[in-house]
């Protein structure tokens, strides 16, 4: 019986433990969230990264509390990890789908050829299908809050719940109002889309004769790096209220050509 009751206690102090570090996790992600608002006129590019570190960090402790409470005994089944993975592929596979399609409307080839847009891009997607989940989790966080506020306050543990999902209620407003702007309206999806293009798959220093590098950068369209798909620069002028280069508008060509590649060498010394 004793052992029963110092296993018992041994758990509820690694409990609260757990509660603790999400506490402070909680504290350190509202302090962030303020210092980003304070960067949001005249850093707007840092204040767009605390902002989603305040993000990341506010659901991490959101779900955390849920597992120490609603959840904690049943985050251990073996089928409850199998309903997170489960999910996970149903949406990585959809979001996948979706992506390869975004890619192709833009850039009218095989998605293929751009495999770090096409990550992202599916990353983008999959974040847009847990837009209503997060909104349905928000105002359940809130009616949890309110109803249980005076039970949450009389201890330790339950201030630190208290607080913990006011910060998961804050993250889950916030990542709804980024998806909201960022990822569900077709403009700005797609201006993202074509940026990230140009940071992770185009190449902007090539040696292609008739592509002036100085203007274009390029895709190389097959193995042997004879064909390139020409896209112009993005210019980072932009005249208009402060925002984060990565949500600036952009202007997205029609058409994309396909163009022979040759360099200077080749052209010298190919066979007549």
């Amino acid at each position: 019986m004793s052992n029963a009751t110092s296993e018992l206690t041994t758990d509820k102090v690694k409990l609260s433990q757990t509660r603790s570090a999400l506490l402070y996790i909680a504290i350190l992600s509202f302090l962030v969230f303020l210092v980003a608002c304070g960067y949001t006129e005249d850093k707007p590019d840092t204040a767009l990264f605390l902002m989603m570190f305040f993000v990341l960090t506010g659901l991490y402790v959101f779900i955390g509390t849920i597992e120490t409470t609603i959840l904690q005994h049943l985050i251990g089944l073996k089928a409850s990890l199998s309903a997170w993975l489960l999910m996970l592929a149903y949406f990585t596979y959809v979001a996948k789908a979706q992506a390869m399609a975004e890619i192709n409307a833009i850039f009218h080839v095989d998605a293929s050829l751009f495999p770090m847009t096409l990550f992202a891009t599916t990353a983008l997607q999959v974040v847009d299908m847990l837009f209503l989940p997060v909104l349905v989790a928000f105002v359940i966080t809130l009616g949890i809050t309110y109803l249980w506020r005076n039970d949450f306050a009389g201890s330790y543990d339950g201030a630190a719940i208290l607080i913990t999902l006011l910060v998961g209620a804050g993250a889950q407003i916030i990542f709804a109002a980024m998806v909201w702007g960022w990822v569900a309206t077709s403009n700005q999806k797609k201006a993202t889309i074509y940026r990230v293009a140009h940071f992770a798959d185009f190449n902007a220093s090539f040696r292609c004769e008739g592509v002036n590098d100085a203007e274009y950068s390029v895709v190389f369209a097959n193995p042997e790096k004879t064909k390139v798909l020409v896209a112009p620069k993005i210019s980072e002028l932009y005249v208009g209220p402060s925002r984060a280069q990565w949500l600036q508008p952009v202007n997205i060509p029609e058409e994309f050509p396909l163009l022979p590649c040759s360099s200077a060498a080749e052209l010298q010394y190919a066979p007549n």
